[in-house]
């Protein structure tokens, strides 16, 4: 027997989110580094704040 509302239930899609080391890599070779007081935050607290 099948579900009756299973078409209602939709899975929330994965956000990619690179892992800081490799944000911080590839940041090097466009020729840019992050400041000392945002290299401890996470890539998605440096979204916020640049936000647009």
């Amino acid at each position: 027997m099948t579900k009756p509302y299973s078409h209602a239930v939709k899975e929330k899609p994965v956000k990619f989110m690179p892992k800081q080391q490799n944000y911080e890599t590839s940041l090097q070779y466009e020729g840019m580094v992050l400041k000392k007081e945002n290299a401890a935050k996470t890539v998605e607290q440096l979204r916020r704040k640049y936000a647009r």
